[in-house]
């Protein structure tokens, strides 16, 4: 019997073709094949029960702590707050000469009178317009002090006898004898006398209207002219009237 030719037709050795059979997976279907899909799959299995199990393990400990946290008592918590008991009054307070005090409580509440009642409502429907035109008086005097400095002369002895006012700006501002030759600095210009008590009897002029106005709506609410006349005392305005 002739030998074998150590080379094939295809240009392999029969040497490398043993080696590659040997080395081939089992094809499809086979039972090798199937054993080895079982045992990866069981694998599979396996690791992912250990990973849930680790991670159950983690959060039941998580939670653990944090309950034992929640019943572990705070040291500032040391029961109810206990204050000592505070001495007695006495039954009455006694004044220096030995006569008791009545309690605030035990005072009746007065209804306000007629009067009374009048004045709280003639208080509270002119006490905001009354207020605004005293806050603008003031604020008008500040002004006429500086121009009185430079500009008024000085009243003489006799007619400071006469009117008895001495310092009476608003019954003096338009009739006030004025020094000639004398100018004032207003708003950035140069003004004369004349022309700055002008410009102080125009802002003058808008306050008594706005007091004529509320004298006017005093009147038409059934306010009385002497509760009136107590306004302008109360608001530190009767230098109005000699305006």
């Amino acid at each position: 019997m002739p030998g074998r030719e150590p080379r094939c037709h295809c240009g392999l050795t029969r040497a490398e073709a043993a080696a590659s059979g040997r080395s081939a997976p089992a094809p499809a279907g086979s039972p090798a094949a199937r054993t080895d899909g079982r045992r990866a799959l069981v694998a599979t299995v396996l690791a992912a029960a250990a990973v849930s199990f680790a991670l159950f393990a983690a959060i039941r400990r998580l939670d653990q702590g944090v309950q034992g946290a929640a019943r572990t008592e705070s040291p500032l918590a040391r029961g109810p707050a206990i204050y000592p008991a505070l001495p007695a009054l006495p039954a009455a307070a006694r004044t220096a000469r030995g006569r008791p005090v009545p309690s605030a409580t035990k005072i009746p509440v007065r209804p306000p009178t007629a009067s009374e009642a009048d004045w709280d409502r003639a208080v509270a429907l002119l006490d905001l317009p009354l207020r605004r035109i005293a806050a603008e008086t003031s604020v008008l005097e500040l002004s006429y002090r500086p121009f009185a400095a430079a500009c008024v002369a000085p009243p003489s002895a006799p007619a400071r006898a006469e009117t008895g006012r001495d310092g009476d700006w608003l019954g003096s501002l338009k009739t006030a004898r004025l020094l000639p030759g004398v100018t004032l600095r207003e708003k950035g210009a140069t003004v004369d006398c004349e022309g700055a008590r002008r410009l102080l009897v125009a802002r003058a002029d808008v306050l008594k209207s706005d007091l004529d106005a509320g004298a006017r709506l005093a009147a038409a609410n059934g306010v009385r002219p002497e509760q009136w006349r107590q306004l302008m005392a109360t608001y530190s305005l009767e230098g109005w009237d000699r305006y």
